[in-house]
């Protein structure tokens, strides 16, 4: 039997709309099923979003005749990216493996003007978009715990990352992490020579920006290659 693939979304992405983003994705495998953040992942703080994310991980998992604590792969986009790395490091005896696609590793600028903007109430009105500020706890403690799984994980970015900026805050530059750049040829040849302290271990050749990512096919098509390889390695044992 296949391994499960949970999917989770990113901020502010329920229900239809999670759907529609997600649905290339979903139908390319018959054992992956889709996990939206806790209160759109705003209100919320990702440590917080932990509970519930195990919670719909059990259900999804009991949905397809499967143990509670049965392997998965989990594949997470932008916020939801640094949710499933967070359950991966929480959880390494289930999880094999981790596919972040967009994630802001080194913090969201944007997310930290909206922290910074709202701070004059004296309250975090926002702690789950705080949580991904540049200068975060959670980032930082994200940070320090990530070796313990780094040979687990498969980071995506692209070129276009319109909500991280620069697009190199994408990058995990942690020893073990498989990073994969999306970007056209030339773009691809620019970042190799303009940054080298970011080396790529693969290309996806094509233009896409952060909310095209889950839909681009050339994307799809390799988080299902990696899931079949993990799935292969898995059932050999």
């Amino acid at each position: 039997m296949p391994v499960a693939v949970p999917i989770v979304a990113g901020t502010a992405i329920r229900g239809v709309a999670a759907t529609m983003m997600m649905r290339g994705v979903l139908t390319r495998h018959p054992n992956a099923f889709l996990i939206t953040l806790a209160s759109f992942g705003v209100t919320l703080p990702l440590h917080r979003s932990q509970e519930h994310i195990r919670s719909d991980i059990r259900k999804g998992l009991r949905a397809q005749g499967r143990a509670e604590e049965a392997p998965v792969v989990l594949v997470g986009h932008s916020q939801g990216g640094l949710a499933v790395l967070r359950y991966a490091i929480d959880n390494p005896d289930q999880v094999l493996h981790v596919i972040g696609v967009g994630v802001p590793w080194l913090g969201s600028r944007s997310a930290g003007r909206l922290t910074k903007a709202l701070s004059w109430t004296g309250r975090d009105l926002t702690p789950g978009i705080s949580d991904m500020a540049e200068d975060s706890p959670y980032l930082a403690k994200l940070r320090q715990d990530l070796p313990q799984i780094a040979d687990k994980v498969t980071n995506i970015y692209s070129t276009h990352e319109m909500f991280i900026r620069p697009y190199t805050a994408a990058h995990i530059a942690v020893p073990g992490v498989t990073n994969i750049l999306i970007a056209p040829e030339d773009e691809y040849l620019r970042h190799l020579q303009s940054y080298p302290q970011f080396p790529v271990d693969d290309l996806i050749s094509r233009k896409t920006s952060h909310l095209g990512e889950m839909g681009a096919p050339e994307v799809r098509s390799r988080i299902w290659q990696i899931v079949d390889e993990v799935t292969a390695q898995f059932q050999a044992g």
